[in-house]
Parts: structure tokens; sequence; C-alpha cells
């Protein structure tokens, strides 16, 4: 019986969409407070849409979060890493982890501070990635599990 870990976009990566959710909701609320600091009047139609506005901002940073977290799913596990993205329309991509040759670690500089990178998998005879674990959190510890399962991998078929 095999044990799977399981890794979904990382909440710090989604940051920008993240802080358009409380500034949404305060152009809702406060639809007046961008006037007011200005030193200005606006008419009560303008106020109406931006609170209207407000509300959009709001609900996209929600649904994108949503998005992001519930359409990427990548699974790591003894005989292979599984890469899934879409929630209606799906695309997988398997890869089997006697076919993995070498993994990297990519991050940004806000990835470097927030903790979350893209790790990348290369297979036997191919110079590109065949799978991407996009924006996980604690990317290190996610290469080092799957370096783990490799190397694991390789010294049980030596030793058959």
């Amino acid at each position: 019986m095999s044990t799977s870990t399981t890794y979904r976009v990382s909440h710090r990566a989604l940051l920008g969409y993240w802080l358009l959710i409380p500034v949404g909701a305060a152009l809702y609320v406060a639809p007046e407070a961008p006037f007011t600091l200005l030193g200005v009047s606006a008419a009560a139609p303008l106020k109406s849409a931006l609170s209207w506005a407000g509300m959009g901002v709001a609900a996209w940073g929600l649904l994108n979060v949503a998005y992001q977290r519930l359409a990427h799913k990548y699974v790591i596990d003894s005989d292979r890493v599984v890469e899934r993205h879409g929630i209606i329309a799906r695309r997988v991509t398997p890869l089997h982890i006697h076919h993995i040759r070498s993994t990297e670690v990519n991050q940004t500089i806000m990835g470097r501070l927030l903790g979350y990178g893209t790790v990348e998998m290369s297979a036997a005879g191919t110079g590109t990635s065949e799978a991407r674990f996009d924006r996980v959190p604690r990317p290190m510890d996610v290469m080092a599990a799957i370096d783990g399962y490799v190397s694991n991998k390789a010294s049980a078929k030596g030793g058959e």
C-alpha cells in the first residue's frame, strides 16, 4: 500500500487575488472614500457605480482564489507524480517515478520571500519538463520528496 502526498497552489502565491477581496469590499461599503480623500464630492450615480465595481472586484478576487486552489492538484506517491489541472475540462499528466531523471525548483523573489515556487520534473530522453507543480508551498521539500522516491525506486530496482 503506497501513501501519497497531495499539494495545491500555495495561498501565499495568490496574495494578489487575496488583496482584491478587502479592497473591493471597502469600495463597496464606502464608495465615497476616494472622493473624500481628494476633497471633492461625487454624484450619486458615480457612487453607485463604484459600489457595484467594488463588489465585482471582491467577487473576482474570491473566484480566482477558489479556482486556483480547486483546479490545480499535484500528487506524489511511490510509483508516480500526477499533475491535474481543471474543474470542468481536465488535463491530467502522470509521470512514473522511474522515468524522472531530474527535478528543478524555480522561485521568483516574491516566491522566495513567501515560501512558494515551481517544481519541474524532466523525464528520460527529453530536455523539457514533463510535469510542473506550479506555485506549491515549500518547493524544496517537494523536490526532496520526489528525489527520495526516485532514489528509493532506483535502489529497489538495483537490488532485484
